[in-house]
């Protein structure tokens, strides 16, 4: 028995470690594509992390800032 497979506990704990680590989703991932038997898995999980990262940067987090709920800090101009 497979316990790996698309949407097994393991996928989706990659899935989770993904949307609160990027990097460890990505090491995850890449760990898991290496493995011949479950590249398609391992390539769902590193776009998976791509994507998220991409919609967390550019969309969430503006947002986030624009409605108030996270700060914008600039960093000081040195002269």
């Amino acid at each position: 028995m497979d316990q790996f497979a698309l949407y097994k506990k393991w996928f989706w704990i990659g899935i989770v470690m993904s949307l609160f680590s990027v990097v460890g989703g990505l090491v995850y991932g890449i760990a898991v594509l290496m493995d011949e038997k479950h590249r398609k898995e391992g390539a769902i999980l590193v776009a998976f992390s791509l994507v998220w990262f991409f919609f967390a940067t550019f969309v969430l987090g503006p947002w986030l800032i624009k409605s108030g709920i996270l700060p914008n800090y600039r960093l000081l101009k040195v002269q």
